[in-house]
């Protein structure tokens, strides 16, 4: 085969190769294509009217073949994550001499799809007063509009928006028809985020989650846990007008394969590495960066507790932007947690 996909991954969220949602595709060729798939992500992304930023590209020679690894950062990973794909096999049809594969055919059916999935235009002003005043907004996987998180969230559901007769944002589009978008009342004063803990590590994160989520309980707190969550999961819980506060032991191969649910934490644990390497790690490297990904996402003003006895782990402590609190070498005692938590 001239080129072979290995992986493409589309992270919703900030992961081991940027702080933005993105798209990572790796693939084998018997010849250095990377001048080819940038051009055709460019210009696919183009007429699919789709953003990308930051593409980057890369082209190893192992043996008799290369290795090719592309990644850029986009607010529509999914549709990225086709891009990449269908870029790879319009890559493959060209040297096989294929002439029944149509990438441009591919490109349209994207372009579609990025239309009918586009925000309303109310939606996509509110996310923007949003990320101008520091507070996260999301597309809950109930199609709603997410902004804050926990008692301090407010949702939107945009299939009202999505109903009422107004224009769609088409970042495509050549010609703007006039619309009228229904008002829409945001309490704003009312919308923030609630203090999270975020712990990874497997079995010793999982452990002292549910003991850090009893301790809240008993001073009082509302608190959203999930134990060995995946993105999705992580975010049921933020959104979840309930809780005053959330304890998220993350799940290390979702991490690896989505990125992290939220943009900052106020805790973070990294308890130590899991027994054995995710089908989604390359390495057990690349498996440490992700764990240490709530460490590095922590507010300056908070902590992050550090298993030290585990070298990959312990290396990435000084790109912390907070205080860092060494583990001892059994992993997140309660204690300690609960202790770094009330000291925060």
């Amino acid at each position: 085969m001239p080129i072979q996909l290995v992986r493409v991954l589309g992270f919703d969220g900030p992961n081991i190769y940027s702080p933005q949602p993105g798209v990572l595709l790796q693939a084998r060729s018997e010849r250095d294509h990377s001048a080819l798939l940038r051009d055709l992500l460019k210009d696919g992304a183009q007429r699919v009217g789709m953003v990308i930023g930051y593409l980057d590209l890369d082209a190893v020679a192992h043996s008799d073949q290369y290795v090719i690894t592309a990644s850029f950062v986009t607010p529509t990973p999914a549709i990225g994550v086709e891009l990449a794909r269908h870029a790879v096999a319009a890559i493959d049809a060209h040297e096989r001499g294929d002439e029944t594969y149509d990438f441009d055919e591919q490109l349209w059916d994207l372009q579609k799809r990025r239309r009918a999935e586009a925000l309303p235009m109310p939606a996509l002003q509110i996310v923007a007063e949003a990320t101008r005043r520091g507070v996260p907004g999301f597309v809950r996987a109930d199609g709603a509009l997410q902004i804050g998180y926990g008692a301090r969230g407010w949702s939107l559901d945009m299939g009202l928006l999505r109903g009422s007769p107004m224009r769609m944002l088409d970042v495509a589009a050549t010609e703007i028809a006039p619309f009228a978008a229904p008002a829409v009342a945001v309490p704003w004063e009312q919308i923030g985020t609630i203090p999270v803990v975020a712990l990874t590590g497997g079995a010793h994160a999982d452990e002292a989650a549910r003991a850090l989520a009893a301790a809240l309980q008993a001073d009082g707190e509302a608190v959203g846990l999930a134990v060995a969550a995946g993105f999705d999961a992580a975010r049921e819980v933020l959104a979840d007008q309930t809780f005053t506060c959330a304890v998220l032991s993350l799940d290390a191969a979702d991490l690896l394969r989505r990125g992290m649910p939220f943009e900052q934490c106020d805790l973070s644990v990294v308890a130590g590495m899991p027994e054995s390497l995710p089908p989604a790690a390359a390495d057990w490297d690349e498996l440490a960066r992700a764990l240490c990904l709530p460490m590095l996402a922590t507010a300056s003003q908070g902590v992050a507790l550090l298993n030290m006895a585990v070298p990959a782990l312990a290396a990435l402590a000084e790109y912390a932007p907070c205080r860092v609190l060494p583990l001892d070498a059994e992993g997140a005692s309660m204690a300690a947690v609960l202790q770094a938590w009330r000291n925060r």
